[in-house]
């Protein structure tokens, strides 16, 4: 989603041996030290999905859904599902989501590794499997969710899209293309 174009920084910039950015400038999107996303809201207007499935995930983190996926969605009325369309490829979408589940990072011991200087944020989150959940006592039946923490290194950062049991069983039976669940017992 960020585009094909990277660039090798310095050895003295630290962090990872590319970015995305062109001629040395990195990406808008992306932090100018470690270069992980800085801007969520970020779409390529020239991006396509190669790959025309269902339900698919960009190297670098973002979730791209079909029409199909998205008006199945929209059907069952699900609360913080926004979809946004691709605009080089109007049979596409970005799917954000707003509603938030907390992750239990102490609980799953979960390692956040080298904290940028310019953003802030750790460049490497690791340890997402097995998933713990906080202020989650029941399973949850229905919706989609993200987790509040993105998982990964650099560009590649994204949260878990956890569904409620209900949602993965209506999703199964409606067998869309190029997804894994998991169950996910807190």
């Amino acid at each position: 989603m960020l585009g094909g174009g990277t660039y090798r920084p310095p050895r003295s910039a630290g962090f990872h041996d590319w970015r995305f950015g062109k001629d040395g400038v990195p990406h808008p999107a992306t932090c100018g030290t470690c270069g992980r996303k800085t801007d969520p809201n970020y779409v390529n207007p020239s991006f396509s999905p190669k790959k025309r499935w269902d339900i698919s995930a960009t190297y670098d983190g973002y979730c791209i859904v079909s029409c199909r996926f998205r008006d199945f969605c929209l059907i069952r009325r699900w609360q913080g599902m926004t979809f946004v369309r691709l605009p080089a490829d109007m049979g596409f979408f970005v799917l954000r989501l707003s509603s938030v589940l907390r992750f239990d990072a102490e609980r799953r011991r979960t390692r956040f590794e080298h904290k940028c200087p310019t953003c802030g944020a750790y460049y490497s989150v690791i340890g997402a499997d097995p998933t713990f959940l906080r202020d989650v006592t029941e399973p949850i039946k229905e919706g989609f969710f993200r987790s509040d923490l993105e998982f990964g290194s650099g560009p590649t950062q994204h949260p878990l899209i956890l569904l409620g049991i209900d949602t993965a069983e209506k999703l199964r039976r409606e067998r869309f293309q190029n997804y894994y669940l998991r169950e996910v017992t807190s």
